[in-house]
Order: C-alpha cells, then sequence, then structure tokens
C-alpha cells in the first residue's frame, strides 16, 4: 500500500507504529509495577506491540516507494535510517512480548502442557530475563520510533511553514 487516494499512505501508516509501541510500552511498565494486573494485560499488551510492529514493517515499506519521490537529502537519508532501525527494533519488541504472553500461557495457564514448553519456560529465571529484556528492548524501540518520527517531521516540514504573526490586542 503505497497511496491512498492518490497521497502517500507513509504519512497515515506511521500513526500506527507511533501510537501503539510505545503504548506496549506503557503495559510492560505497568505490568512490571503491579504484578497482579499481568493476568489482565499481558495479552493486550502483547496484540498492540505486534500491531505496532507490523505497523513499523508497512511504514517502512511505503517510507522505501515515497523516498524514491522525494527530493534526497541529509534529512530524509537520516529519517530513513532511523525508520530501519525502529522497524528492527519493534520486530524484537514484538517477539519479546509475544514470549512473554507465550510463557503466561504455558506456565501461568497450562496450555501446551504435553509439549515441551513448559520445560523451557519453567526456571524462575526465565520470567526475569523476559521481563528485562522486554522492557529493555520496549524502552530502545520507542526511543527510536520517536527519533525517526521526529526526522520525518523536520524532512517534510522545515523551512515550509510560514511564521505567524502575533494577531492578540495590545493591552494597556
Amino acid at each position: 500500500m503505497n497511496e491512498v487516494f492518490g497521497l502517500p499512505a507513509h504519512p497515515l501508516i506511521v500513526h500506527a507504529p507511533v501510537v501503539l509501541l510505545p503504548l506496549a510500552l506503557v503495559g510492560v511498565i505497568v505490568i512490571l509495577i503491579r504484578p497482579s494486573w499481568r493476568p489482565a494485560l499481558i495479552f493486550p499488551t502483547a496484540a498492540i506491540g505486534i500491531i505496532g510492529a507490523f505497523g513499523a514493517i508497512l511504514a517502512a515499506q511505503s517510507g522505501e516507494w515515497l523516498q524514491q519521490r522525494v527530493r534526497e537529502t541529509q534529512t530524509v537519508s537520516d529519517h530513513q535510517q532511523l525508520g530501519e532501525m525502529a522497524r528492527n527494533l519493534s520486530i524484537l519488541f514484538a517477539g519479546m512480548l509475544f514470549l512473554w504472553a507465550l510463557r503466561e500461557l504455558v506456565i501461568e495457564r497450562k496450555w501446551f502442557a504435553k509439549t515441551p514448553l513448559p520445560k523451557l519456560f519453567a526456571p524462575k529465571w526465565t520470567a526475569t530475563a523476559i521481563a528485562i529484556l522486554t522492557l529493555l528492548i520496549g524502552g530502545l524501540t520507542t526511543a527510536w520510533v520517536v527519533q525517526a518520527g521526529h526526522s520525518g517531521a523536520k524532512a517534510a516540514w522545515k523551512g515550509k511553514l510560514i511564521p505567524v504573526r502575533d494577531t492578540r490586542p495590545e493591552s494597556g
């Protein structure tokens, strides 16, 4: 999907990862602060992160198409590199969220009992490792998404806005 109603789709698509990936990080933080909320929040948080990663993949694809149709500048190049890293980190973040949700199903809810998964996830350290890695990768993902979004806004808008005059009435 490269165009929507004759306009580039990239500016529309990027809103999904920009909103959903930081929201998934908030879910991770809430789960870590309030572990008793994990059973209720882990699956929605994982779903939001996975959808956000899918949005990042689509944003990167539509961005490649758009990059071929705009003037190449250093800002555009920087945006492209930051967007690729944001996409890659979002895929890692989604993978960690998936693992965490899978561990919840296997260990806490006793699904897949007749598979090797319970032995894999059984050690207590796996829960801690998954939680810490998910938090770290989620933080990095959010930081890169913000940087990519900022550089994209600069590429699109820097030098194109007309200064607005102050039209407030003078006091006195």
